[in-house]
């Protein structure tokens, strides 16, 4: 359902009494183009108009611009079937009736696109919206009448809208049907007496200022909602106006949620919700609202890109500088901001894009920042959606491939296990490594099938090829913790397939496990409970390591590879790698190092107490089917060493 269905309030509309559904009369506010003053030149195609409210009158085909409208006959009248025509007498023109008609009607008639972009509307249409016939042609009418069907339904369809002038809302009957070569034609009447002596009767009438107010408004925050904030930046685009729209989005907002609880966050959220509307407030023409759960965006008419900056600036650094003391945990709230430049020659869609394409990029960025839309991030945009295709087409009909990367214990070389990588081989151009497709993927819900493809993959394996030895780790993505069927689903699956949980692994890294630390728990108590094993990744490169090693559930460690890459040079690293052993091992955790490129590396961590090890210097990763095609036994050989020119070739690919 879209936004504007459930904005809207759906009913069918008995057929009233006459005397007392007249519509209110509508004045137009200022000149307006009506349509059919002229005679026609050369036939006319016509179509039946479904639900016409004037007998005999069709449709007909009109083409070109606004200015010549007036010169052409959009309606004409059908010849009645028991009179003559052709031969036997001419049909009857009226159509400087028909617009005369249109032109005094208290019904509001508007023509669209298949989009609802309008193309014609008659004067009571112009005055309902507040603007001229030259400034609503081509605008949407379902964001300038929010509420209004975007196509045609059984029944009509009964809205409110606030006056153009701010005295009040006006409740509307609204009818969409279908016209000619996909057109839309919209007919709206004004039920404002009818629907008042309706909630008179339920016994509502005392509350239809809130039930109207309701429809506009955010329940939590009392800010306009979506539906107001995209008719407000219609109608200024409508009236020719340059500005900005704003996109202001809370970094880490559901942290606050998942720690603390959603009456936690409301009441943030609507601490925010004050400070942005003291900041915004009173000021012409900006108008400030709630978009969606943690998102607000503001319409700054008459601003240039400079000053849209400085305004998000300030109210970037006024959100940072709240105090957080009521939320254990979180020392300030952060938002990113993306900021979209308009003018009259856009619609809001577009400017809602720009602006959330400008907001992806400052959280690419690094979040708490202000990015102004340019034409790179439209790249970027088409880059990340094409990079999702991919990942969507790989996992529905294959294109995604194992490789498998031996963990070494370094005093025998003998190989006690193998992690496994995803890798994208779908044969197309250019080539994605995974930190290009699993960062769009974390970022979508497919990250989540992509998890459980993986473990799905990992315990098949370990099904077709029995051996103990054969032991495998997978990676779990921070968005996994997410997913609190994703334990059960790996456990049904080792019950099913008779598999020991101790050949499988599973490596949270630290900063995703600190950042969900109650998901993390969750499923490492989970996963453990059965015998899988759980090892902390990434150890030592986030915050707080050593104060949740007490609360993590783990089984071993992972160094960080920013550790392990100087430490045969004396550096500070062999402290730090020191510390981590002699902790880990005071624990009962295993260690494992990564990144090891080089024998003196291996040498260095063999001092320090460092037992197990993977990287290019100890065996590359090679594809899962070759590994399961050796003979049993052959996975615990020692891998071949790679050669230092085979290595600079593929440090770029390192996992």
């Amino acid at each position: 359902m879209s936004d504007t269905e459930c904005d809207s309030v759906q009913q069918p509309v008995t057929e009233p009494d006459v005397a007392t559904t007249r519509a209110e009369p509508v004045s137009a506010p200022g000149p307006v183009v009506v349509p059919g003053t002229g005679p026609v030149s050369g036939p006319v195609e016509v179509d039946p108009a479904p639900a016409a409210d004037v007998p005999g009158l069709v449709i007909a085909e009109s083409t070109g611009s606004v200015a010549d409208s007036a010169h052409r006959v959009p309606f004409v009248a059908n010849p009645r079937s028991d009179e003559p025509s052709g031969a036997d007498g001419p049909a009857v023109d009226l159509s400087a009736d028909v617009a005369a008609v249109l032109a005094t009607t208290d019904t509001a008639f508007a023509l669209t696109d298949h989009r609802g972009h309008i193309s014609w509307l008659n004067p009571s249409m112009s005055a309902l919206l507040g603007l001229t016939a030259e400034q609503s042609i081509g605008r949407a009418l379902t964001a300038l009448l929010a509420g209004a069907p975007d196509g045609p339904r059984g029944t009509d369809v009964v809205v409110s809208i606030p006056l153009p002038d701010g005295g009040g809302h006006r409740w509307l009957e609204i009818r969409c049907t279908q016209a000619r070569h996909g057109r839309l034609l919209y007919r709206v009447s004004d039920v404002s007496r009818w629907r008042a002596r309706e909630l008179d009767a339920a016994g509502l009438a005392g509350h239809q200022d809130e039930l109207l107010r309701m429809v506009d408004e955010d329940p939590l925050t009392g800010l306009p909602n979506r539906r107001a904030l995209t008719r407000e930046l219609e109608r200024q685009l409508a009236l020719g106006a340059r500005g900005a729209f704003l996109l202001l989005d809370l970094d880490h907002f559901k942290d606050i949620n998942d720690l603390h609880g959603h009456p936690t966050g409301d009441r943030v959220m609507c601490t925010l919700a004050s400070l942005l509307r003291d900041r915004l407030g009173g000021v012409r023409g900006q108008v400030l609202g709630r978009l969606s759960g943690d998102e607000f965006a503001a319409v700054l008419a008459d601003t240039d890109e400079r000053e849209a900056v400085a305004v998000a600036d300030r109210l970037r650094n006024a959100i940072a500088a709240i105090p957080m003391s009521g939320v254990a945990g979180a020392s300030r709230i952060t938002v990113s901001v993306g900021i979209a430049t308009f003018d009259s020659g856009v619609g809001w869609q577009e400017v809602l894009a720009n602006a959330d394409m400008a907001l992806y990029a400052s959280k690419a960025a690094g979040r708490n920042r202000v990015t102004v839309y340019e034409q790179g991030h439209y790249k970027d945009t088409a880059l990340r959606v094409t990079v999702i295709e991919r990942v969507r087409a790989a996992l529905k009909h294959g294109g995604f491939v194992l490789n498998a990367m031996p963990m070494v214990k370094l005093g025998s070389g003998r190989v006690i296990g193998h992690e496994l990588l995803l890798r994208l081989e779908d044969g197309r151009e250019p080539r994605l490594g995974p930190g290009e497709f699993l960062l769009a993927a974390e970022r979508s819900d497919l990250v989540f099938e992509i998890d459980r493809w993986v473990a799905d993959k990992a315990i098949e394996a370990l099904v077709e090829h029995p051996y103990p030895g054969l032991r495998f780790n997978v990676n779990v993505s921070g968005r996994t913790l997410e997913d609190e069927g994703f334990g059960g689903f790996v456990l049904d699956r080792l019950t099913a397939a008779g598999v020991a949980p101790g050949r499988l692994g599973f490596e949270i890294t630290e900063t995703a496990a600190v950042t969900n630390l109650d998901a993390a728990r969750s499923l490492a108590q989970q996963l453990r409970a059965s015998g899988c094993r759980i090892t902390l990744d990434d150890f030592g490169s986030g915050f707080g390591s050593f104060v949740h090693l007490k609360q993590l559930p783990i089984t071993g460690l992972k160094i960080d590879g920013e550790f392990i890459h100087g430490i045969d040079y004396g550096s500070r690293d062999t402290v730090l790698v020191q510390g981590i052993v002699d902790i880990a091992r005071g624990l009962g955790l295993s260690v494992v190092a990564e990144w090891v490129e080089r024998a003196t590396q291996v040498e260095a961590l063999s001092r320090l107490g460092v037992r197990v090890a993977q990287g290019f210097h100890l065996g590359e990763p090679e594809p899962l089917e070759a590994l399961l095609a050796r003979p049993h036994g052959a996975w615990m050989r020692r891998p071949t060493l790679m050669t230092d020119a085979t290595l600079a070739t593929q440090a770029r690919e390192r996992p």
